[in-house]
């Protein structure tokens, strides 16, 4: 019996970069940041290094100072909103084709 969450679970058996960050799009931020060292070698082992830089910019944005209305001061917030895009584009991606084709 495992002792993982089911939602940790489901990052093991992401079979491509693609469902890896689609899974990293959809994880609550509260479990990103609960167990981080575990999704880190999670994609460390995938070699997921796109996956490693999107949850550091997500964590350094949950812990950052906010500005005086409660938001994300500019830095932060610029930086994960490319990093959210970046993981979009991934999750997007067609898969590749490994099919045999004959030329």
């Amino acid at each position: 019996m495992t002792m993982l969450l089911p939602i940790i679970e489901q990052l093991d058996d992401a079979r491509d970069d693609q469902a890896r960050a689609d899974w990293l799009l959809r994880c609550p931020l509260q479990i990103l940041g609960k167990y981080e060292m575990t999704i880190r070698n999670r994609l460390q082992l995938a070699g997921f290094h796109a996956g490693i830089q999107y949850v550091e910019v997500e964590l350094i944005c949950l812990r950052a100072v906010r500005g005086a209305a409660g938001e994300l001061v500019e830095g932060p917030a610029s930086a994960r909103q490319a990093a959210r895009e970046a993981m979009q584009v991934l999750a997007s991606a067609p898969a590749p084709d490994h099919s045999i084709t004959e030329v």
